[in-house]
């Protein structure tokens, strides 16, 4: 069995990256999507293949990791396939970059049967938004239900993130107002519900996550929830959502936005996405105050370009959850010792106490 899934993973690889042309059905027809890099994006974090986890909990991982150990993936030639990991959360999912020349893919591993995200991306390709201009998802190329893998093309461009690094903040508010506007039209009805009565019960465990590190934390953090509590919207019209809108999952395409990582889908309000993505600009400011600027011309840029798609207050609300639930996140860091933690805890909080005060 264990060969089996290593000729499996072996095969998968290999084939897509000889033949980039595959698609799925919903794409037959179409042009392949281009490899499309509008501006030298600044680098990223990477790690080399001799340093992938060994995590029994996904069996694709676990496949790849193995496969590629036994030199089994390789591009005709006999020349090797560079693997690099792009993110990774232990127990439960991994993203590698795939590349051989100019071909590269994405190839995800999940703990859980990833099919209800297989069945996303087949549906935003029917959307029209596997395509190669305009806003796009990465299109999926293959998936493997037994390994738990997806296998996406990759969309190449400068993050939202890192345009407001290098002096391009209206145009990352632009890029992400522009998917608002896609989102808005989208017919996908497909994920869980995601919507304020849902945010609120998760906002328990980001109080007790502050509190657990530091009580004073998780005092000001229940004053928050309290508000969000007193303050929460009416549940409104549903669309499809990221879920996990941050500034890193906004790309630019050059013509378009492409709008990555979908694991966190669901069915809730725009203003739930909205939130996250100006609550992560935010973010960049709070981690580094030169950027400020360009941070405050992205949410400009955004908030003039979704101003009729969005209600004020209850986008305020969303956003004081994210910001809730960023800083929330921010206790993992403590064991990394980061300079500036607890300081940067109580900024989120602070912001996020006057967004849920004006959600009222």
């Amino acid at each position: 069995m264990q060969h089996l899934k290593l000729i499996t993973t072996a095969s998968l690889l290999t084939g897509l990256l000889v033949t980039p042309l595959t698609r799925t059905a919903a794409q037959a027809g179409k042009a392949p999507a281009k490899l499309y890099q509008p501006q030298k994006a600044p680098p990223r974090r990477r790690r080399a293949t001799a340093e992938l986890p060994d995590d029994s909990a996904l069996p694709g991982l676990m496949a790849i990791r193995e496969a590629y150990l036994a030199g089994a993936i390789m591009f005709p030639g006999n020349r090797p396939i560079e693997l690099v990991l792009r993110g990774y959360t232990p127990g439960s999912r991994a993203t590698l970059e795939a590349r051989a020349g100019r071909h590269r893919v994405a190839f995800k591993a999940y703990a859980e049967n990833p099919a209800p995200e297989a069945a996303l991306y087949e549906a935003l390709a029917t959307a029209g938004l596997a395509g190669t201009s305009g806003v796009r998802v990465p299109p999926l190329l293959a998936w493997d239900p037994n390994l738990r893998v997806l296998v996406m093309g990759w969309l190449e461009g400068p993050t939202a993130r890192e345009l407001v690094k290098t002096g391009q903040g209206k145009r990352a508010g632009d890029l992400g107002a522009r998917w608002i506007q896609q989102a808005a039209s989208l017919p996908v009805k497909l994920g869980p519900p995601l919507a304020a009565t849902a945010i609120l019960c998760r906002s328990r465990q980001w109080v007790a996550a502050l509190g657990a590190v530091d009580p004073a934390l998780g005092a000001a953090a229940t004053v928050v929830a309290a508000k969000l509590g007193r303050t929460q919207p009416k549940e409104g019209v549903a669309n499809l959502v990221h879920g996990t809108l941050y500034d890193c999952h906004v790309l630019d395409l050059g013509d378009g936005p492409g709008v990555i990582d979908w694991q966190r889908f669901g069915q809730g309000p725009l203003e739930l996405d909205a939130g996250m993505f100006l609550a992560t600009i935010w973010r960049i400011a709070l981690r580094d105050e030169p950027f400020a600027g360009e941070a405050a011309s992205a949410e400009q840029a955004f908030l003039a370009g979704t101003a009729s798609l969005l209600d004020k207050r209850t986008l305020a609300w969303y956003r004081a959850a994210a910001l809730l639930r960023i800083a929330a996140n921010k206790v993992r860091v403590v064991k990394r010792r980061k300079v500036g933690w607890r300081a940067r805890a109580y900024a989120l909080l602070g912001e996020a106490s006057q967004f849920a005060e004006a959600a009222g």
